[in-house]
């Protein structure tokens, strides 16, 4: 059996991108999709366990505290180990770690040394650009080097969900290496498979005068973009706009005000934006390749509190083909003249590789028989 491992906590990126490569998986192998932690909030069409679905946090703790404390990641490591031995897992593919998940870092080498013990092959699982918050200059060599030796030592290959063309993988910030050295370094361990996307988006037509605003979820920016959607709506009176403001850890219920709707959710957004007006979004590497497989009319205004870089990146190394529009959080002044540019202008077709779930399933399967 081929086990996929990935990490739900509040954000359905990772998770997503894996549920479609595993289920493409599953059409010529038993696959079992583990969740380190909670289970997301869609259904997969594979075999899958949470280690905390059935866990009840108590009452009024810290739920990052509760989950990196020693008793349940030890909880964790003794429930991974168990899943390893009961499914017979002969390859994990592994998503993010090491070149993310560095805060978990203890506990994915207890998973990566089980799985050494037990001759089951590791393959990491990678989006375009897998960094995100950029480490202390004392850390950023250190950081880079040491997932260097994680990958060469543990992993058979890299899958990253990317296209070379567009934006081939990077080193973290580093302070004094070369970081064309660095990934060069496990450059023979590498295979970009192209974009993962999914296959039942539609092309784009619109069917109705929605704008939905997705931005993450209990994110800063989040509110101060909510806040400039609220003074420009008014300029866009034959337009609703739906905002999503919580998530399963904080209800808000339903809201209506002029012509904005305020929401906890929105499930199946990919299937919405199919037919809807536009989209406002940080663009996240799911968003964005939901955005390029319909071809909705969006705009993208990533993410920059605490540096961020993931999707800074992407948005402006996308930015030049037109396949969006693109602002920051310091061009608001321009979000109601772009919004109508964007109402009223068909967006370019992404033609670059969109087979990234056939193509990792693949190279999976390949490694699971060699």
């Amino acid at each position: 059996m081929i086990a996929f491992l990935t990490q739900y906590y509040r954000g359905l990126g990772h998770s997503n991108r894996i549920k479609l490569i595993a289920q493409k998986t599953q059409k010529l192998e038993d696959c079992l999709v583990i969740d380190q932690l909670f289970k997301p909030p869609f259904e997969y069409k594979v075999k899958n366990i949470a280690f905390l679905d059935n866990y009840d946090v108590p009452k009024g703790e810290n739920l990052s505290r509760f989950i990196m404390s020693e008793h349940m990641i030890n909880y964790r490591v003794e429930q991974f180990k168990s899943t390893l031995d009961k499914y017979k897992i002969k390859t994990l593919v592994c998503e993010g770690f090491p070149f993310c998940r560095q805060q978990f870092s203890v506990e994915y080498f207890k998973y990566f040394e089980e799985c050494k013990k037990r001759n089951i092959k590791i393959i990491i699982s990678v989006r375009d650009f897998p960094w995100d918050d950029p480490h202390e200059n004392s850390l950023q060599d250190w950081v880079n080097y040491t997932q260097n030796l994680v990958c060469k030592y543990y992993a058979e290959k890299i899958l990253v969900h990317g296209d070379p063309n567009i934006l081939p993988l990077q080193s973290d910030r580093t302070r004094f290496s070369n970081s064309n050295d660095i990934i060069r370094d496990i450059e023979h361990k590498i295979i970009y498979t192209g974009y993962v996307t999914d296959d039942s988006i539609k092309n784009h037509k619109q069917k109705n005068n929605m704008i939905f605003v997705s931005t993450g979820l209990n994110k800063e920016e989040g509110v101060l973009l909510f806040k400039e959607i609220t003074k420009i709506a008014k300029n866009f009176p034959n337009y609703r706009f739906v905002m999503p403001v919580a998530n399963k850890y904080l209800k808000t219920g339903s809201s209506i005000k002029d012509n904005m709707i305020f929401v906890d959710y929105i499930p199946d957004l990919g299937k919405k934006i199919q037919s809807c007006a536009a989209l406002i979004s940080y663009g996240g590497y799911n968003t964005t390749m939901e955005v390029l497989k319909s071809g909705v009319p969006a705009i993208f205004i990533p993410r920059q509190d605490g540096q961020k870089l993931e999707q800074f990146v992407r948005c402006y190394v996308f930015e030049p083909y037109g396949f969006f529009k693109v602002l920051n959080n310091k061009e608001f002044h321009h979000l109601t003249d772009t919004l109508k540019e964007v109402l009223n202008t068909k967006p370019k077709r992404f033609y670059f590789n969109m087979k990234g779930a056939d193509i990792s399933a693949d190279e999976i399967l390949k490694i699971y028989k060699s």
